[in-house]
């Protein structure tokens, strides 16, 4: 059969053969030869994000992925043995197997073993990776679905990290957290398991947060968060934690809080009238109030929060979620600042406005 190089077709033609190719494939194709790496990275499809995604507790396997809209590939995996002996370097090697979307590099011994280790051989592969589908590396994104292997990762290279809500319990959170700094985002995701909803907090430092599955931590992040954007699904919501939210805010106690969403289960009743009663004692000038360091006050003309978390690349909002007219205000007293309540028996938001 005659074959064509890539480098002879027109770039619209490289751009359909690299759409019906898999992740893995390109992969390879990128390590061929330079001249190909730079065809490919001059033509390849946009990619929203490239992550690493570690499983196993006795084996280890990092999959390195890409994430384009909802979809998710596995483009290279590497397998760990329980002693951490890591993988060959996976550039010289050629005993790759290419399995659907997974290029699998093979178990081996390395004389440099343990974390260290582990933790180049993952961060390399992934900078690789970023490099073919022109991702920045920078802003790395990791994934627990089993459990919480910490030490994977160089202290301070985590911009966002996706967790199941069973291990919010995990004492492994504190040093994630801890070595994370510079963690942006944290989606923790509804797991398949039976979850004991505890009142740990590890996580309330996270200038934006998701919790897919909040129950009753969602009583636990109105109170006590200290990040910038909160969003929480499945709640059961309690009118007693909303207004202490309320009250910590206008005390200066949460002064980095810019908005917060919250979503009521379907299976709880939301006691939002008991918020209701509180904001309309106050907007009377009741000086007994619980929120005498607010001014509450109800404007009628139409206006949207111009709302800008990075949760929008995680959740598609109802068209009408940020229109704030006929709302509730607070205004600060201490320094003047504005924030806008929406709440009903179904959710709870709370927006601050720049």
């Amino acid at each position: 059969m005659h074959q064509i190089p890539l480098q002879s077709l027109p770039n619209v033609v490289n751009r359909k053969i690299l759409r019906i190719m898999t992740p893995s494939e390109i992969l390879l194709s990128s390590m061929t030869s330079k001249k190909t790496k730079k065809l490919i990275k001059r033509n390849i499809y946009k990619v929203d994000e490239v992550g690493v995604e570690i499983t196993g507790t006795l084996e280890i396997c990092a999959a390195v992925y890409i994430k384009i809209g909802k979809k998710i590939c596995n483009v290279v995996v590497l397998h760990f043995d329980t002693d951490l002996n890591v993988v060959k370097d996976w550039r010289v090697n050629k005993e790759y197997q290419v399995l659907e979307n997974n290029g699998i590099i093979p178990k081996s011994t390395t004389v440099d073993s343990g974390w260290v280790s582990a933790r180049h051989q993952i961060h390399l592969i992934h900078s690789y990776v970023c490099d073919v589908f022109n991702i920045n590396a920078s802003n790395l994104s990791v994934k627990f679905p089993t459990y919480v292997h910490h030490k994977c990762f160089d202290i301070g290279t985590v911009k966002k990290c996706t967790m199941t809500d069973v291990e919010l319990e995990n004492m492994n959170l504190v040093e994630l957290f801890d070595q994370q700094k510079n963690m942006n985002l944290l989606v923790v995701e509804r797991s398949q398991g039976r979850v004991q909803c505890g009142n740990k907090d590890y996580y309330r430092h996270v200038p934006t947060v998701i919790l897919r599955n909040a129950r009753t931590r969602s009583n636990v992040l109105l109170t006590r968060f200290q990040g910038q954007h909160g969003l929480l699904e499945n709640c059961f919501l309690n009118g007693f934690y909303v207004n202490v939210l309320l009250k910590l805010w206008s005390e200066n106690k949460m002064d980095n809080l810019v908005s917060m969403i919250a979503y009521q289960s379907v299976n709880r009743p939301f006691d939002y009238e008991r918020v209701l009663e509180v904001l309309e004692d106050r907007m009377g000038n009741s000086e007994a109030n619980i929120l005498n360091a607010l001014r509450v006050e109800k404007l009628s003309e139409k206006r949207i929060y111009p709302y800008k978390s990075i949760i929008t690349q995680e959740h598609q909002f109802e068209a009408d979620t940020f229109d704030c007219d006929g709302c509730y205000d607070v205004v600060r007293n201490s320094d003047g600042k504005r924030a806008t309540i929406k709440i009903s028996k179904d959710f709870f938001m709370f927006f601050v406005w720049p």
